[in-house]
């Protein structure tokens, strides 16, 4: 190297993305290594070299800048066995590798706690895993695979892997949402949220149906259930967002979405009627049920699939034909709704790029400035004086485009693009960018 190119690189740091804490996921970076410690991974395997090929893989899914306590996983090696350690929610997943075979189990409960349907479900479920199976151990019910070692391959790691600690995650969180929290296993490591991050969400949450009712005074008739879908949709998009309910509470808002969406014969107004009758619910809710339904932990794996952008793409094109629509026919208000229940529709139903997932949680961000406020983060909008932190939105969206565009040619800062007149210009300006990026890879 040079010593111009020492001195550039002295002078000019990559700019880090921004983590984002919000949302369902792993809620850190992926490793920065991650395609090479894969890549290293494979040739390891190639050349026999098990335990080394095994360590490599998993430190690529070790994330950039972990911020709870203890780490996502942990990994322990000597000369003829690695054992290993890895959270995914309710899950701890422990592991041991020869150059023989892979096994790794996640303890559930006690065989003898076990409710009578969750040994049926537990069969059930057996039936539809592809890697791992329920089984019991020494009056352990636990999620287990075990693998044969002589073709490994990262992906072959991968998947399995990723299977029990989701599976197992789920499962937990189900027992705790409709049986009794107390007889599962492992989970000393569940960090419980403060009382003033509680009492802060249920004011906020209370805030939001209010004003989610009132928005819809004089709209509640055949004629606008359009409107009320896109109202009561974002208000519990947004909930489960930013605030990041689990158990029982998480279960009724994924319920509620889906069957929204369900194809069946539900008349939209019926739909919307089940909407409003949970939001009522949530309304009423005891602040001591509520505060039981949230907790910190760590996350290995994303619960999402990578989506093509293609269908990003065709998700704003269609909604964005409803913004049309709207306007045409003089429905101003479901305008803002619509282009607020975009963003937070992606971030909740598809796997995203790591700079796509902060493009939308930045327009999240604008849409609800006092939220961000409350936490001490520098508003991007202020809905009083309706002024743009034009500045600071740039420099986000340069955080969230630069770390890439090594790999992504195409790649632009598009923030001069953006349209600051109004609330509605910007998201619309927004969208057309967010809808046109280019990550193909050079």
């Amino acid at each position: 190297m040079s010593w111009i190119n020492t001195l550039k690189n002295w002078w000019y740091q990559p700019l880090k993305q921004r983590q984002i804490s919000y949302g369902r996921g792993s809620h850190a970076l992926a490793n920065p290594q991650e395609k090479e410690l894969f890549e290293h991974s494979a040739e390891a395997f190639k050349k026999g070299d098990i335990l080394s090929g095994f360590n490599l893989f998993l430190s690529s899914l070790i994330h950039q800048d972990f911020t709870l306590p203890t780490s996502h996983l942990t990994i322990k090696r000597n000369e003829d066995i690695l054992f290993f350690s890895l959270y995914q929610g309710y899950a701890i997943v422990k592991g041991s590798v020869t150059r023989t075979s892979l096994e790794a189990h996640a303890d559930i409960t006690l065989r003898d706690q076990l409710h009578v349907a969750l040994k049926r479900r537990f069969l059930e479920r057996n039936f539809q895993l592809t890697y791992c199976r329920f089984s019991e151990s020494k009056g352990v019910v636990r999620l287990s695979i075990k693998l044969d070692n002589a073709t490994i391959t990262p992906q072959k790691i991968f998947y399995p892997l990723r299977e029990i600690a989701l599976n197992a995650d789920f499962e937990k969180e189900f027992i705790a949402s409709e049986f009794d929290e107390l007889v599962l296993l492992d989970t000393g490591h569940l960090i419980s949220r403060t009382p003033d991050e509680i009492e802060s969400n249920y004011a906020c949450m209370q805030q939001w149906i209010q004003e989610t009712k009132q928005s819809l005074i004089g709209l509640l008739s055949n004629d606008n259930t359009g409107m009320v879908s896109f109202s009561y949709l974002a208000l519990l998009l947004q909930i489960d967002y930013l605030l990041l309910p689990h158990k029982k509470m998480a279960k009724n808002i994924n319920e509620k979405i889906n069957g929204y969406f369900m194809d069946d014969e539900k008349l939209t107004e019926d739909k919307n009627a089940d909407l409003e009758q949970y939001l009522n619910e949530l309304e009423s809710i005891d602040k001591t049920v509520f505060s039981t339904q949230f907790y910190n932990a760590a996350y290995t794996f994303s619960p999402f699939d990578q989506a093509m952008h293609e269908e990003i793409s065709a998700f704003i094109d269609e909604s964005l034909s409803k913004v049309r629509w709207y306007k045409n026919n003089r429905s101003n208000y479901v305008i803002t709704v619509i282009y607020r229940y975009i963003s937070l529709y992606l971030l909740y139903n598809y796997g995203l790029h790591p700079s796509l997932k902060a493009l939308l949680h930045l327009h999240v961000e604008v849409y609800t400035s006092d939220f961000f406020q409350s936490k001490k983060e520098h508003p991007l909008y202020n809905p009083i004086t309706k002024i743009f932190a034009r500045s600071l939105i740039s420099e986000r969206i340069e955080e969230a485009i630069e770390p890439y565009l090594e790999r992504y040619k195409g790649l632009q800062n598009f923030a001069e693009h953006l349209n600051y007149s109004d609330l509605d210009h910007f998201s619309q300006s927004f969208y057309l960018q967010i809808k046109n990026l280019d990550y193909t890879e050079m």
